[in-house]
């Protein structure tokens, strides 16, 4: 079958596509006025295609039907690519659809790494008509930020999407959120099943899918496999498949820990391995190219002693690490921390780790400013636990001239007032759903 009557089959059937019942994503869309691209990248199953869907969703109303079109370039009936998919795909957009070209025009494109010259086509395209609107997604394994940047040239606005956070898991699960008082519900009879709703999420993490799942570890223990295989193995042509994996396994059991390229490698050789360094810091760079895991610095106004200092490492998913991984009840202060630093880096500020003469966990702020010092526990009930936090958190609101701080834990609410500083401590859920 030639290209065109695969492609026309194709985009017919999206005008008849009924699209599916979708979790509201917190996406901003002043993105959607912008003149740039927009790219939309993130984990594998994080539900990139479903937020394209929403912001379809929410399209319609204001824009012609016809103006809107989706199409996935991983459909198998495609292949084999011939190469000419994305000029052959415009013709019959216009062909088939009654387009209002005097107003806006999106176009989702979806896995659009799997076509030639993709980029040159995006940027003619744009650069030929200033109302088509270009939403495009591509697959971890092929298509990271840096590489879209770097492929378009400027071009490009990224969203990128992580797991759920609690409040989209809330509210996939049913909570009406909008109803509940901020502070009321830290006292009233609502907070028992926010609570529950909460120790779900920390069992079963936010991955979309394990939401319906009967089987949510074993679900999870397939989409590591699948990065493990897919977007590390093969993308990289990685020959030393047990080295990686006890990297891996190394590097995943310190999350929301300091970690460095040579504590690591010191533990490796104790296994009887033979390997350089730089092999270990491209794994470490591998593993952050597709968002399985991520580094946190040490703040300092020298770049080069940020890049020399230990990192703490965080994982895009604290139940999918608990699935590979012995989860023991010591660590839930350490899963709590991995859930608060995947909302800092949603929430999009400049995000660091504080160590002084004491540490705080997280540090946050823009341009080079510091304005957030946080710490992350499960309880301070035992007094030398809240000396150590309090101590710690100080350190770092005197050194940053902060008067104010946070120390988040599982279900302690509390006012410290001391030398002149106030810290704040909340339930992590509580700061979840509404900040602070």
């Amino acid at each position: 079958m030639e290209t065109k009557e695969k492609i026309k089959k194709i985009v017919t059937e999206w005008r008849e596509f009924d699209i599916p019942r979708l979790y509201d994503r917190n996406f901003n869309y002043s993105f959607l006025d912008a003149g740039e691209i927009l790219s939309i990248i993130g984990a594998r199953r994080t539900g990139k295609t479903y937020l394209c869907y929403q912001i379809i969703n929410s399209l319609r109303g204001s824009v012609p039907r016809d103006n809107i079109v989706y199409v996935n370039f991983e459909d198998e009936r495609l292949y084999p690519l011939k190469g000419d998919e994305l000029e052959v795909f415009l013709d019959v957009y216009f062909e088939l659809f009654h387009v209002d070209m005097s107003k806006k025009v999106y176009l989702f494109l979806d896995e659009i790494q799997n076509l030639e010259n993709w980029s040159k086509w995006a940027r003619r395209i744009t650069g030929q008509n200033k109302n088509i609107k270009l939403v495009l997604t591509g697959s971890s394994s092929k298509l990271f930020s840096k590489e879209i940047a770097t492929e378009l040239r400027g071009r490009t606005l990224t969203h990128t999407v992580y797991p759920l956070s609690f409040a989209e898991y809330a509210g996939a699960r049913g909570a009406k959120l909008h109803q509940l008082d901020k502070e009321r519900i830290l006292y009233s009879k609502d907070k028992i099943s926010i609570k529950k709703l909460f120790n779900d999420y920390f069992r079963s993490g936010g991955f979309p899918a394990v939401i319906e799942s009967s089987m949510p570890g074993e679900l999870l223990k397939e989409y590591y496999k699948t990065m493990f295989y897919r977007d590390l193995i093969e993308r990289y042509g990685i020959k030393n498949i047990k080295l990686l994996e006890d990297y891996l396994t190394l590097v995943v059991d310190q999350f929301a820990c300091l970690y460095s390229i040579s504590s690591t490698a010191k533990k490796l050789e104790e296994f009887g391995y033979s390997f350089s360094k730089n092999t270990l810091s491209n794994f470490s760079n591998y593993a952050q190219d597709i968002f399985l895991i991520f580094e946190l610095k040490k703040f300092s106004y020298k770049v080069k002693e940020q890049l020399r200092l230990p990192k703490k490492v965080y994982a895009i998913d604290h139940a999918l690490v608990n699935a590979v991984r012995f989860f023991a009840t010591e660590n839930y202060g350490r899963v709590l921390e991995n859930i608060v630093f995947l909302e800092l880096k949603r929430r999009n500020g400049e995000l660091y780790y504080y160590s002084g003469d004491r540490e705080c966990d997280f540090i946050a702020g823009e341009k080079g400013r510091i304005l957030q010092s946080i710490q992350v526990c499960k309880s301070i009930a035992s007094p030398a636990t809240k000396k150590r936090e309090i101590d710690g958190i100080l350190d770092a609101m005197n050194e940053y001239n902060l008067g104010e701080g946070l120390i988040l834990t599982e279900d302690e609410t509390d006012t410290i007032k001391t030398g002149g500083k106030t810290i704040n401590v909340l339930p992590v859920w509580h700061w979840l759903l509404y900040g602070r």
